[in-house]
């Protein structure tokens, strides 16, 4: 497979997050606290709408809430953005849905889901999400503690029957191993190839994302049919700090698909550097 940078984009008030989708020609932002959602289309903020975010002095600073999974479902046959993480105000776990159609949401507390997790894997922190199939695939990213990368597999509805709904956990190995550990940043599904492409960031890019570490991208092939084994290989890792200069510098924090056609795909990586106090978006081609 081949990698090409097509364009790179910097986007004012873009939130400081590590979450991006597309649907219906718009880009939906979400920052990794919640508080910001923000809509572009053209390039041009659409509309941005507050969906957590309090002014509590009961909440000390510094700490905040933090939300790193999103993906579009669709339930009752409309589009809706899911969003996952933990809320700081009350320490539930939560997802909230945002209705595409009119920015409508709702939230639901899911720590009895979170709580199975916990027992089924161990250290949790879910950093992205997508469909493949009609069922909702999480990334447990890891981290030195907790070195095994994890794909999480349940139901896409899970938050209605959390007590009973399905968790299977998929190994994730790479082709090779770096040098430094990377952990799973953000997922994508190509329908029309069946590919799950994944975006990782050595640890050398801290949590608060305040250093700079490696950028890769990785394609699984036939991805449906290894979301049911006990291991998911990857077919092609690239390594984007290699593949153009102009990626250095920049954590990759996300990813999502913009075009998806036969034997190739487009994507669109949310990206920011703190060093150069600059936040964008890539835009990507693989093809065979």
């Amino acid at each position: 497979m081949k990698l090409k940078l097509l364009d790179y984009r910097e986007v004012p008030d873009l939130p400081v997050g590590s979450n991006v989708e597309f649907f219906n020609d718009t880009l939906y932002l979400v920052d990794d606290d919640a508080s910001d959602l923000v809509t572009l289309k053209k390039w041009q903020v659409q509309a941005k709408h507050r969906l957590l975010g309090y002014d509590d002095p009961k909440i000390l600073p510094g700490t905040k809430s933090d939300f790193e999974a999103t993906t579009i479902v669709v339930v009752n046959s409309i589009p809706r953005l899911l969003v996952m993480g933990f809320d700081i105000k009350d320490q539930h776990h939560k997802a909230i849905l945002v209705n595409l159609d009119d920015l409508t949401k709702e939230e639901y507390d899911i720590s009895v889901f979170y709580n199975r997790l916990k027992e089924t894997v161990g250290v949790i922190n879910i950093e992205s999400a997508a469909i493949v199939l009609g069922k909702l695939i999480l990334c447990n990213r890891d981290h030195k503690s907790a070195p095994e990368k994890h794909i999480i597999v349940t139901d896409a509805d899970f938050w209605k029957n959390q007590a009973n709904a399905e968790i299977t956990t998929v190994s994730f190995d790479l082709p090779q191993t770096p040098k430094q550990v990377v952990g799973l940043s953000g997922l994508a599904y190509s329908y029309k190839n069946d590919w799950l492409i994944v975006s990782l960031l050595s640890e050398s890019a801290d949590k608060d994302h305040q250093t700079t570490g490696d950028s890769y991208l990785a394609v699984i092939e036939n991805a449906s049919r290894k979301v049911v084994r006990k291991k998911m290989k990857v077919n092609s890792l690239f390594h984007l700090n290699e593949a153009n200069n102009s990626f250095t510098g920049f954590n990759m924090q996300s990813v999502c698909i913009r075009a998806d056609k036969s034997r190739r795909v487009k994507l669109y990586l949310l990206a920011d550097n703190k060093t150069a106090g600059k936040n964008g978006i890539f835009s990507v081609r693989i093809k065979e």
